[in-house]
This record gives structure tokens, sequence and C-alpha cells, in this order.
């Protein structure tokens, strides 16, 4: 960008960081940025420096942003200038009508997005620099038609008692003189009036169906009125019309003239006419160029609009993960305790109590299936650690088609054609469970008074356009109302959406053919208007993993080999702390229970003989993965277990994982657990 090119952009914010990420983003533009951190130092900018665009925060000490966009709205310089407001906090639509009234021309709101940021300023500025060369090209017109009418009124003085109409035309260049007789038709013309309609004066005779076949059909009418009424009001005469010339090119002229008596006694005009055709092409230039703003500007509102709408579902479906996520976790912690004590009241009722032994069975089959659940939960909103395994299709849909009935509703019949020898797939079965539910809600929304809801599938021996490899073809399909052709070409695309405004995010299909894809297959959609809509899942076929070669395994050490010990048990959650405890000290341990890390803190300095650490990771304060760092550099050689439901849990980089213990876990896995960070791998 040339240095004639490049306008100043003036960044205002009280906080020195944000005005070096806005440096930073603009710094693409290539035009001058100027930062100033109050509304004063601005408007000091404001006085001496020319602004194309000022970027205001609406929160600054002193004088907030709307205050100084109306200081420099109050300005007459910058009375027109483009300011766009940025705002960390949420903006209401009376804060809205306060800036535009302030004469704001657009919202930023943060955090902010580069891209939009730079796509809005650089609208605001390229509308400046061609506003500005529009003014730099209309003050030369205007330069030019001034020294043109300098030119004409000089020629005039000086030539005024002879050959005044050919030597005005030839002064000004441009220009052209004539006489016209109303009464014959017949005009006289100079060299520039021949000039201007492209004819040569040696040879075109000026009569009235010469002239009048120079001028455009659709301004002959227009013309001639004008002229009859200059000659009988004696006023002067002006008006702007188009010529054809003989070569069929189109110009614009403006004729200024003055009547006058003929020698014959009838009316006459004389004057002069200016070719303004390159003027006005600057104005058609000026014109579309204003139209195109208004296109471009309408278009990016659009878009504006569109990605609030786009954003404000995204954080809803956000919100509403991390608020599962949180339920799931306490509901987690909640099972812990239920599981442990069960697990405890089997060991102490007696053999011959079969009832009994019946009744606990069932509570702890209804736990367990709470846990499943909760590791739905967690894997919807991200909080579970998501491997892919090789999953056997039918029997995971059986195993979900509790879940399925009461998304699905009464009205909706489920069919499920799944081989039982149907090849195992490699994927993760949460992600996959959670993709089978998408479908079928989307297929519930789209049989609004019921239907048939339809899971199949088969073995291929290769995937979808010949892909090699043996493939698994999961389908489906429902009866439901179907998509046309446009609809169907944008059912996959993120935030796309048929649902009305807060019914859908338009992100569950996109989600669906993500997964896919990072599994190495591939997601067709099919549909027919009124007769529904088939969705088939090509995954690889799961490989068969070799046979390992028999080697020697020593059997484990059993779990008495491992002596009793004191347990530091801590947890903000005192079920789980209670149950844990319950569950060491059945086992033989001494159990000692903190209900956070800084409790456990002071209680290991004051109990040095404690062995082990089984710590919760999600407390308030310090969590158990910070515990478990300060106890490596305080307690080097003391074993620390993270007991958790998560499992994306940060690491420092370099350092070793702790040893982890998911959430809900039962005496034997506790029991294993601890002998695996007590006795060294081949002792016992």
């Amino acid at each position: 960008m040339s240095a004639e090119d490049r306008v100043n952009i003036l960044l205002v914010d009280d906080q020195p960081a944000k005005l070096i990420t806005y440096e930073v983003i603009l710094g693409q533009l290539g035009d001058t940025l100027i930062k100033a951190s109050s509304a004063r130092e601005a408007l000091a900018h404001l006085l001496r420096t020319e602004i194309a665009v000022v970027l205001i925060d609406v929160c600054m000490p002193e004088l907030d942003g709307f205050e100084l966009a109306t200081m420099i709205r109050e300005h007459p310089r910058y009375r027109h200038i483009a300011i766009i407001f940025v705002s960390a906090i949420q903006i209401s639509d009376l804060d809205h009508l306060r800036g535009y009234e302030a004469g704001a021309v657009d919202y930023v709101p943060v955090p902010v997005v580069p891209e939009v940021l730079r796509a809005k300023v650089r609208i605001f500025a390229e509308l400046y620099r061609k506003t500005r060369a529009l003014e730099r090209l209309n003050a030369e017109l205007e330069r030019h038609v001034a020294e043109r009418t300098a030119a004409l009124e000089a020629s005039t003085a000086r030539l005024r008692e002879s050959e005044q109409r050919r030597s005005l035309a030839l002064a000004a260049g441009r220009m052209g003189s004539w006489d016209w007789d109303l009464g014959s038709g017949d005009s006289i013309w100079d060299e520039g009036q021949c000039r201007i309609c492209g004819v040569d004066p040696g040879t075109f005779v000026p009569g009235a169906a010469a002239v009048e076949a120079l001028v455009h059909p659709e301004d002959r009418e227009r013309v001639w009125r004008a002229a009859g009424q200059a000659a009988a009001s004696g006023t002067p005469y002006h008006t702007e019309f188009r010529i054809v010339r003989p070569d069929g090119e189109t110009r614009w002229c403006v004729a200024a003239g003055a009547p006058g008596l003929a020698e014959a006694g009838g009316r006459r005009l004389s004057g002069v006419t200016h070719d303004i055709t390159e003027r006005k092409r600057a104005e058609q230039a000026l014109l579309e160029l204003n139209r195109d703003l208004e296109r471009r500007i309408e278009a990016r509102t659009r878009e504006r609009e569109t990605a609030l709408a786009q954003l404000f579902e995204a954080q809803k479906l956000d919100t509403i993960g991390q608020l599962t996520g949180g339920v799931a976790h306490d509901f987690n912690n909640l099972l812990m305790a239920v599981l442990g004590s069960l697990e405890l009241l089997e060991k102490r009722l007696p053999a011959d109590d079969a009832r009994g032994h019946r009744l606990l069975d069932n509570a702890v089959q209804g736990a367990q299936r709470g846990a499943a659940l909760t590791q739905r939960l967690l894997a919807f909103a991200r909080r579970q650690e998501l491997r892919p395994e090789t999953v056997a299709v039918a029997a995971l849909v059986e195993g979900m088609e509790g879940l399925l009935e009461r998304a699905l509703g009464p009205s909706v019949r489920i069919e499920t054609a799944l081989p039982a020898d149907l090849p195992p797939i490699q994927i993760d079965p949460n992600q996959f469970e959670l993709a089978l539910l998408n479908l079928a809600v989307n297929a519930r929304d789209a049989m609004p008074v019921g239907g048939t809801l339809t899971l199949r599938g088969r073995a291929e021996p290769a995937g979808p356009d010949g892909k090699p490899g043996a493939h698994v073809r999961i389908g489906v399909a429902d009866t439901g109302i179907g998509m046309d052709a446009a609809t169907l070409a944008k059912a996959t695309e993120p935030f796309f959406t048929t649902k009305g405004p807060g019914k859908g995010t338009g992100l569950g299909l996109s989600m669906v053919q993500g997964l896919v894809a990072q599994s190495g297959g591939a997601l067709r959609v099919a549909s027919t208007p009124g007769q529904g809509t088939s969705v088939d899942l090509w995954l690889p076929a799961a490989r068969p993993a070799p046979a390992p070669a028999p080697v020697p395994v020593p059997p484990p050490a059993p779990l008495a080999a491992v002596p009793a010990c004191t347990v530091l048990v801590v947890d903000d959650d005192g079920l789980v702390r209670t149950g844990t405890a319950a569950m060491l000290e059945d086992l033989g341990h001494v159990a000692l229970e903190a209900s956070s890390a800084r409790e456990a803190l002071a209680l290991l300095e004051a109990e040095r003989g404690i062995d082990v650490v089984v710590t919760d990771h999600a407390m308030p304060g310090m969590t158990g993965l910070a515990l478990a760092h300060q106890l490596r550099d305080t307690r080097p050689g003391l074993p620390v277990i993270l007991a958790t439901g998560y499992a994306e849990l940060p690491t420092g980089e370099g350092e070793p994982a702790v040893p982890r213990l998911s959430k809900p876990f039962t005496q034997e896995e506790l029991a294993v657990m601890i002998a695996g960070v007590l006795v060294p791998a081949g002792v016992g």
C-alpha cells in the first residue's frame, strides 16, 4: 500500500494489553495505527491528525466510550468519521441505541474475533479511502471547470468585439459556441461546437433537421421545450442533454445561453455548450461505488447477524455441556458412595439370606446402570477420556435400546436389523452411542406424527466410492418428511438446521460426520421429500488382533501380601470420603480423612507415618493433581493415587503421570491400585 493510500486508525482503550492486541490484529491492514489510552489523549490525536476510523472501548475512566463518541461527532471535522465500539460486557438494546445515537457505526464484542474485527475496520477504512479519492476527483473536476470558466470569461472579455463565439470555444478547449434562430431552426456553430458533436466543421450544415438528429431521442422534446420557454420569457437558457455523434458515441453536454432578437424580428438564442461527459462518468462511478458499498455493508450486516445467531447457539450448547458435566460429576460421587457401601454390605449379609442377596444385587445393577449413564453424560460434556475400542455394533445398540426408547417416545417404533455376526468396528463407544442418539433424535423430529426408525447393519467388502478394505455399513432410516435437494446439500454443514430458533443447534449431523471421518469412515445421507431420510455410516471393520505368543506370566502378588498401612483419603464429598475410608478399613488398613488439599497438607505435616494418599481431583481451593505435584516436591517418596471421573487432566511437561483410579471404583480396584504403588514389581 502506498503512503498516499494509507489512512490513520485511532485505537482508544485504557488497557495497554488490549491496545497491543488490536495493533497485532489490525497490523495486517497496512494502515497507520495510533494508540490512545484515554479519551483526553484520543481527542488530542483527533485535533492534530486526520483519522479514518476510531475503535473505542465502551468502559473507560474519566470519559466512557459513549461520551467520547458524542464529543467526536460534535466536532464538524469528524461529523462523518466511522466509530466502532468494543465492549467486554453484555450490551443491552438500550446500550446499542445509545451507542448509535452517539454516532457509532458498529459494535464488536470481547473476546474479539480477529477476522471479524479486521473485516469491519477494513470496510470503513476502504470507504474512507474511496471517499477521499472521490473528493480529490471532485476537486480536480471543479478545478478544471473553474479553469475552463475562467478561461471562457477571460476570452469573452478580450474578444467581445470580434469573433466571440468561435474564439471562446477554441480557448475553452471542450466548449463550443452557437447561435440558434428559433424561427427558422437554423444554427451557426463554431469549430468548438462541431468538435463536441463529432462533425466536420467544413462540411456540416447545422440546419434544424441535422441538429435534431444529433440530440438524443429521449432528450429532444425537453431541449426544444426549454429553448422555447427561454425565448418566450426572455430568461437565460440552461439545460443538460445527451448527444449521439455520427460514430455512435453518446456524450453528455450542458448548454447555456441568452435569448435575443433575430435580424428578421424573430427570437434567437446565443450561448455555449460544454462537454461534461467525464464529470458524468465520475458521478456514475461514484454512484456505483456507493451502491456497491451499500450492498457490501448489507451483506456484512447479514453475515454478522448470522454469526451472532450461530455464536449464541454454540454458547448455549457449551453451557449445556458444562452443566451436564457438573451434574454427572456430582452424580458420579453419589454412585461411588452407593456402590462402595453396597459392596461392603454384601460381605456382611449372611450367606443363606437369598432374598437379601437378591435385593442387594438389584441395587448394585441399578447403581452400575447409573454409572454407565454418567459416563455417557461425561462423554457429552467432553470430560471423559475418549479412546477407540473394538465395538460389537449389535451388542452396543442392544445395550442402549432403553435410552433410545425414552428419547424417541411412544409414537416412534424402533426396528433393528443388525446381524449377530456383524464384524466389529474400531471406534470410541461413548461417542458412537452419542452419534446414534443424535441421529435418532433428528429422525424423531422429522416424524412429528410418529413413524418407524430402522437401525440396520451389513458387512461390505469395500468402502464407499471403492475405498479398499472391509467396512461395516450402519444405517439409520426414518419415515419422516424428508428433505429436498437444496436442504440435503447443506444438511451436514455446521450450524445448518431446518428447525426454528432455539430448537436446534445445527451441530448434530456435523458432529456425527466428524466422528465418522476421524474414525476413517464416511457419511452418506439420502432423502426424498415425503418419504423419509436415510443416514449411512461407513466404518472400517476392526482388524483382528494377532494372537500373542505364549509368554510365561508370573502370578500377581496376592493382596494379602500388602501389609497394613495408613492411607490418607482426601475428598470434599463426605459420602465419598467416608465410603472410601470404610473400604480401606475393611481391607485392614488405617484410614485418615481430609476434606480439602490444605487440610491434607496439614495432616501430612502432623502425621509422618502416612504411607499412601488417595485424593479426588475436582476440589475447591487446590485440585488433587496440584496436591500430587506439591507432594512430589515435599514428600517425594509418598505414593499418590488420583481418584476421579475426569480424564483430560492437565499435566506439566516432562512430569511423570499420577496413578489414576476411575470413579466409581470397587474395593478390589482400590486394593489392586494400593498394591501397585506399594509392592514393587516382582516382589511377593
